[in-house]
């Protein structure tokens, strides 16, 4: 049965929301992906859009300045 949405609970979405993707909240509030974006999307709660880079590229890319690897 899924978890019910407290106040405090849509408290912290609205608040991960300003920085993070619906993954990075999902992982940080043990919840399912699907159930994060849903909720943003009742509440009218925009959420970052996921990085497109890999962590390790993302790191290459802070320590080179380019996106090695990239096609």
């Amino acid at each position: 049965m899924a978890k019910r949405w407290s106040d405090e609970d849509i408290k912290n979405l609205k608040n991960l929301a300003q920085h993070y993707s619906a993954q990075a909240i999902a992982e940080k509030m043990d919840r399912p992906v699907g159930g994060v974006a849903f909720k943003a999307h009742q509440l009218g709660v925009p959420l970052k859009p996921r990085s497109r880079l890999t962590r390790p590229a993302a790191k290459d890319l802070h320590r080179t300045g380019d996106r090695q690897g990239a096609t």
